[in-house]
């Protein structure tokens, strides 16, 4: 009865648990292909302190029950990947797609998503059917909240 009840326990607690998935080199263009679009891609590092405010603002609207056309990356090593669940547990985004770079070189991965880019975070890139605009720094939750309205009006043009 004890392994039952304990079981039970473990069970229910990973249906709350964070879905995170390894992102392996090669993998990016493929989930985009797999992915609708438009679709926000947020790459983030728990050594980021202005990526938690960005977390947190895509958190404060899961919650509010919107529909977040987001994918959210982590770019470090697997080897912080209990902090990586952590830190999207505690911002309310485990629910939602979570990657995380599985390369131990993490540049790698980085020029797979944008050879033009070196690292700063928090980085963004809005990706529609014909174009791609990436931002550096922090998308603040208004502007998400303006993307969101944008989208949901159907503009030919999103941008943020």
């Amino acid at each position: 009865m004890k392994h039952l009840a304990l079981f039970m326990m473990l069970l229910a607690f990973s249906c709350f648990a964070t879905a995170l998935e390894p992102l392996h080199r090669g993998d990016y263009q493929q989930l985009l292909e797999q992915h609708p679009r438009p679709v926000l891609v947020v790459l983030w590092s728990v050594d980021c302190p202005p990526c938690y405010d960005e977390l947190a603002a895509l958190g404060r609207l899961h919650q509010e029950g919107e529909t977040l056309p987001v994918m959210l990356v982590n770019t470090d090593t697997l080897r912080s990947s209990d902090d990586v669940a952590a830190t999207l547990q505690r911002h309310n985004t485990g629910a939602l797609p979570n990657y995380q770079f599985a390369d131990p070189i993490p540049a790698r991965q980085r020029r797979e998503i944008d050879p033009n880019w070196y690292g700063e975070l928090p980085r963004s890139y809005l990706i529609e059917e014909d174009s791609t605009q990436g931002h550096s720094g922090t998308l603040t939750e208004e502007r998400l909240r303006q993307w969101l309205q944008s989208l949901s009006a159907d503009n030919s043009q999103h941008s943020f």
